[in-house]
């Protein structure tokens, strides 16, 4: 896979490979509990706060997040602050003796799993890394006798040393990186805590793993966790279709710090063409589901601001108008058959009555086929198409879809096939494309070759046909590529890839 291979493998601490969380979480309620006993209203800590105010951050800053949220103010103090001092390091140590007195009451108990799999990796040569936001981690791997395991260490300890920030910042597995001689995205993350995968999706890691050791695998997923297991024993990291697709793309990725894309994009101003689904929304099982995050619809908000954007999308354009919600957009819909945009910007197939009038009637004519004869096979209308998802399909229902789309072709003139991500479409038989779309969108406003340059953004088979368009006036990115062969020439990792990508341009404009 050339410089897509996997060289490293970083692992947290608690919770991946020990099982000292569970000491961790004891110590950190015992001691706000204490802390909280005679303070009016105040609850006990609960294990969602744990979670989301203390799991995987440095000790002081856990300390200062959970006061925050109670709305309890006390002077940060300093780092050499006794435990009895009423000041957040005070706390922090006072947690941190307790720690110690339940590791040396019950030792450190390791995850067997995980110290296999971590021996079996290195035998094929990959280097390892132990990251924790715990100054107590050097300890703890040699209590554990398993300090050998590792080629880098980079902990709390470190962390202060050194200056790095804590999780959800990345410096202390971007430092791992570092210390082990390898690129991010030639590296595997491996984290249990929200924070952590934050962490590793923010330092443009090529993989990250999250364990759901504590039944959090939702919460993971939802922010950042590439891929979600279980234990270690079930997971290979070779010869995994899974795990080989995010080391698979065969065009450069714009965040592994080898591309001039940055440079090209302050020369000339960006004028953005944006797929929907997969781009600015992660492809989900039902389409209807595919909503924007509040975070990227602000992001875009911004975007717009400073540059002309459009969204390009196989969806009905009214469709993605009430996904996005921002009036100030260009709005391509139905892969183009129809665009609107502000000032009066305006196009629609000419034969669109016609087109619409006969996919009423194949609509019906696959209603019919379709009933009792298939499980989990979604048919979605759109004014210019009619799409099947089999996402959520039997494997065995894949066949009959194909064929399905294969007879109503027959039976109907003027139409074509076109394929997606677990999709297949019924299209108007023209020569019209996103391509063709970008294309007038770019005539109708006059855009200045000199001045400006297209950049289109798209994760899908559709998304080509605008990668060749502007393959010789543009750029094209595209997302989760996954070693499939692109007219794109460069790519994002993810959606969140995307956000970062547009608030790296924003901040290079706005400060200009």
């Amino acid at each position: 896979m050339g410089k897509n291979k996997i060289d490293a493998l970083i692992f947290d601490l608690d919770g991946v490979v020990t099982k000292t969380q569970k000491l961790h979480k004891e110590a950190w309620k015992e001691m706000f509990d204490a802390f909280l006993k005679d303070k009016e209203g105040q609850a006990p800590m609960s294990d969602e706060d744990y979670k989301v105010y203390v799991d995987g951050k440095p000790r002081y800053q856990g300390v200062k997040s959970f006061l925050d949220s109670r709305d309890i103010s006390l002077p940060f103090g300093n780092t050499d602050d006794p435990p009895e001092k009423e000041t957040a390091c005070g706390l922090g140590n006072r947690k941190n003796k307790i720690f110690h007195r339940l590791v040396e009451q019950g030792g450190v108990e390791v995850y067997p799993g995980a110290v296999e799999k971590i021996k079996t990796w290195r035998k094929k040569g990959l280097k390892t890394a132990i990251v924790s936001s715990s100054k107590n981690c050097k300890k703890i791997i040699e209590h554990a006798g398993i300090a050998h395991l590792f080629d880098a260490r980079v902990d709390g300890a470190v962390s202060e040393e050194r200056g790095l920030n804590g999780k959800p910042d990345p410096d202390i597995f971007v430092e791992a990186a570092k210390d082990l001689g390898v690129s991010p995205e030639n590296a595997v993350v491996f984290e249990d805590a929200i924070s952590g995968v934050q962490a590793g999706q923010r330092g443009y890691f090529g993989l990250v793993v999250g364990l759901n050791r504590f039944e959090n695998a939702e919460a993971l997923k939802e922010n950042g966790a590439d891929l979600i297991i279980d234990n270690f024993e079930d997971f290979e990291l070779f010869d995994n279709p899974e795990v080989q697709a995010f080391f698979s793309t065969n065009v450069p990725l714009i965040f592994s710090g080898e591309t001039d894309l940055f440079d090209r994009l302050k020369e000339k101003k960006p004028v953005f063409f944006l797929d929907y689904d997969g781009t600015l929304t992660p492809i989900v099982s039902r389409p209807e589901d595919a909503v924007i995050s509040d975070e990227m619809r602000n992001i875009l908000k911004r975007l717009a601001e400073i540059f002309t954007v459009a969204v390009v999308t196989g969806r009905d354009k009214e469709d993605v108008e009430n996904m996005v919600r921002l009036d100030n957009l260009i709005y391509a819909g139905s892969h183009g058959f129809i665009i609107t945009g502000p000032d009066g910007l305006y196009k629609e197939h000419e034969k669109s009555e016609e087109i619409v009038k006969d996919l009423d009637e194949i609509e019906k004519d696959i209603e019919s086929e379709l009933e009792g004869k298939t499980e989990g096979v979604q048919l979605d209308r759109k004014r210019y198409a009619i799409g099947l998802h089999y996402r959520n399909a039997r494997e065995e229902d894949e066949p009959f879809v194909y064929e399905l789309v294969e007879k109503m072709l027959k039976k109907y003139q003027g139409f074509k096939k076109g394929e997606g991500k677990k999709i297949v479409e019924i299209k108007p038989d023209v020569d019209w494309h996103k391509g063709k779309a970008v294309l007038w969108v770019l005539d109708a406003l006059n855009i200045s070759e000199k001045e400006n340059i297209p950049v289109f953004i798209g994760d899908d088979v559709t998304d080509e046909d605008a990668f060749e368009a502007l393959k010789d006036k543009g750029i094209g990115i595209i997302v989760e590529n996954q070693g499939q062969k692109t007219a794109a020439g460069y790519a994002l990792k993810n959606v969140f890839q995307v956000g970062e990508f547009f608030k790296k341009l924003i901040d290079i404009y706005s400060n200009r």
